[in-house]
């Protein structure tokens, strides 16, 4: 008697927890669900906080300016941050070149021969005879320098030159271009010798970048125009142990007739790390 009205009771009991867990089982899925999808995250990536387009001539803090040379495209150097020495030549019309735009002040001939001026914001080496140097910036040993410029007319020895390892006028290597070549040339205590140089057409009034880079022995030299991108390949790589240090800057050869326009320059560290 006793095991039959447990039997009946146990049975009770079930159908008590059944009517119990189907009036209850909808409002606990529908509170479960959100908890599991969230869980889950929909298998999707999380997405990176939506970055804010910069104002146009905006310079985010710590960041350095980036030289712009007529509108051309930047061309950036891997180690930008760490800036050497650098002219926008974004400043009122004055004689000579005076202070760079990063406060430094050039040497050589840029602020005491006449051939020398800033006009509407480029820095002007024209109506001279001969060679003239503008230099930006401490003496090192590897660097890699970019400039931007145009010469008005090419010929009779006319030629627009990036130098590095510069000393005084006696001691220097320069990449030039003279409308038919790019070369780098050396001048050593007073003496100067071809290093190296290759066919490049450069066209009058036409603006090129010159990008001349040191490191140890070797020397490496590309140019392109400066409206196009910038080539991945030297067009000049060898190596010349005889200059260690020295500063950056420019070196020219000009006529009376001359006009050559600088719009920027940059003095960047160079490492092996730099895809030579």
């Amino acid at each position: 008697m006793n095991k039959r009205l447990s039997i009946i009771t146990l049975i009770i009991m079930l159908v008590i927890g059944g009517l119990i867990a189907g009036i209850y089982s909808g409002p606990i899925q529908k509170a479960l669900t959100p908890a599991m999808t969230n869980a889950m995250g929909n298998n999707k990536a999380p997405q990176p906080p939506a970055m804010q387009p910069n104002k146009p001539g905006a310079n985010q803090p710590g960041q350095a300016k980036t030289p712009n040379a007529g509108g051309m495209p930047n061309q950036m150097n891997p180690n930008q941050a760490n800036v050497l020495a650098q002219d926008t030549f974004q400043r009122t019309n004055q004689p000579f070149w005076g202070q760079s735009s990063d406060g430094r002040k050039w040497e050589g001939d840029a602020n005491t021969s006449k051939v020398f001026s800033i006009t509407g914001a480029t820095g002007l080496i024209s109506h001279g005879q001969g060679t003239a140097n503008a230099v930006l910036g401490t003496a090192t040993d590897n660097v890699d320098v970019l400039a931007n410029g145009s010469i008005n007319q090419f010929g009779n020895g006319v030629n627009l030159g990036v130098v590095l390892r510069w000393t005084n006028g006696q001691n220097w290597y320069k990449a030039l271009i003279d409308g038919q070549h790019l070369s780098i040339l050396k001048r050593v205590n007073g003496t100067s010798t071809q290093v190296r140089s290759v066919g490049f057409d450069a066209q009058n009034d036409k603006l090129y970048s010159i990008r001349f880079r040191a490191i140890g022995a070797m020397l490496f030299a590309k140019v392109w125009r400066s409206n196009s991108p910038e080539p991945n390949n030297w067009q000049i790589s060898i190596s010349d142990p005889e200059l260690k240090t020295g500063q950056a800057g420019l070196r020219v050869v000009v006529q009376p007739t001359t006009v050559i326009s600088i719009t920027s320059f940059i003095v960047t560290p160079a490492n092996m790390g730099n895809d030579l």
